[in-house]
């Protein structure tokens, strides 16, 4: 496809034309530098902005997630003492623990597999519901409370817990009645 130029003759000696001044040359190279130079900075200057205004949100959320954090300390049931921590092994090596540094959840212990060993009828009667088991009590009062549940599901394998319990609240756990439900809230009260 060929372009014709209705301006320029194409039997003009090109030779012959005179070339633009240096002094007319400069000043549009200038001005092209000048406007990059101009829109680089205000491009420049509009990032910084954003930046600071991500870094103030990022401030209130750490606020935010401190405040949160006292206010979960400060609710009755949720320290971790009244977890059990037997399935929590501490005494593994620092170099077979993971790059969070969380702790290893051992394999089941032999009273475990017994107990798995037995056969359970196929609807369990005896027991308490997922919920309201004094173990998993404390996070459910934090979903509750506002905490978001990929959280509170690792704070609970951080402290040897399976988070699925979280999905099945109202599942009957076995092994665990109202009696010795009953029986512990007594001592601990």
């Amino acid at each position: 496809m060929q372009v014709e130029f209705s301006s320029i003759d194409p039997n003009e000696d090109l030779t012959q034309i005179l070339p633009i001044q240096q002094k007319r040359t400069i000043a549009f190279i200038n001005h092209f530098i000048m406007n990059t130079v101009s829109h680089l900075n205000n491009f420049a200057q509009s990032c910084e902005s954003r930046f600071m205004e991500f870094d103030y949100k990022i401030q209130k959320i750490e606020a935010s997630l401190s405040i949160l954090e006292s206010q979960l300390s400060s609710i009755e049931g949720l320290d971790s003492a009244d977890i059990p921590k037997e399935n929590v092994d501490d005494s593994v090596n620092d170099t077979t623990k993971n790059e969070l540094n969380l702790p290893v959840i051992k394999d089941k212990t032999e009273e475990e597999e017994k107990i798995n060993q037995v056969e359970l009828p196929l609807e369990i009667t005896s027991g308490i519901k997922a919920k309201d088991d004094p173990r998993f009590r404390k996070f459910f009062k934090m979903i509750q409370f506002g905490v978001p549940e990929p959280a509170v599901k690792l704070k609970m394998q951080n402290e040897g817990i399976d988070p699925t319990i979280l999905g099945k609240p109202e599942e009957i756990i076995p092994g665990l009645t109202e009696d010795l439900l009953k029986e512990s809230e007594e001592k601990s009260g």
